[in-house]
C-alpha cells in the first residue's frame, strides 16, 4: 500500500465515523423536539395568599391585579385569570425593586446580564427579612423566570 492509499483509507474511516455520530445527533435531536413540552407551573394559591398578605407587595398591585390574585387564593380562577396574577405579581415585584432602587436595581440587573443562575442567586442572597426578597419568594419558578426574561429584555 503506498501513501495515498493510507490517507484515503484514513479520510473514509474518519468520514464514517462523522456521517454516523451526526445521524445519531439527528435523531436524538428530533426525539427531543417530538416529546411534548410540559405544561407551565402556574401560581399556586399558597403563593397568591402569600402575595397578598405583603403589604409592600399588596401596595404595589393594581385592583384587577388583586382581583385575580385573590380569585387563585381561593381556587375559582381560571387560565387566563391565573396568567393575569402571575404578571401582575411579576410588575408589583418589579416596582418594588425600582422603589428601592439603588444598589439593589443595579446589582438585579448586572446578575440577570449574568444569567438566570446569577440572577436567582442574587435574589435568593437577599437578607431574608428584605420586602423584596419575601414577595420573590412568594412568586414561584414561572414568575420569577418572568420577571428575569423582562428586566434582561430592558437591557439586552
Amino acid at each position: 500500500m503506498n501513501r495515498s492509499t493510507l490517507r484515503l483509507a484514513a479520510v473514509s474511516a474518519v468520514a464514517a465515523v462523522t456521517l454516523g455520530a451526526g445521524a445519531g445527533l439527528a435523531q436524538a435531536s428530533q426525539a427531543a423536539e417530538a416529546r411534548p413540552a410540559a405544561a407551565p407551573a402556574a401560581l399556586s394559591a399558597a403563593d397568591a395568599r402569600a402575595l397578598l398578605t405583603n403589604p409592600a407587595v399588596k401596595a404595589e398591585l393594581k385592583a384587577e391585579d388583586t382581583r385575580a390574585l385573590r380569585a387563585v387564593a381561593d381556587g375559582t380562577a381560571g387560565r387566563a385569570q391565573s396568567r393575569a396574577a402571575i404578571s401582575g405579581a411579576v410588575k408589583a415585584l418589579f416596582n418594588l425593586m425600582k422603589r428601592h432602587g439603588g444598589k439593589l436595581w443595579d446589582d438585579a440587573v448586572k446578575a440577570a446580564k449574568s444569567g438566570w443562575g446569577k440572577f436567582r442567586s442574587y435574589m435568593n442572597g437577599l437578607s431574608w427579612y428584605h420586602p423584596v426578597r419575601i414577595a420573590w419568594v412568594a412568586l414561584g419558578a414561572e414568575a420569577q423566570y418572568q420577571l428575569y426574561t423582562y428586566i434582561r429584555s430592558l437591557f439586552a
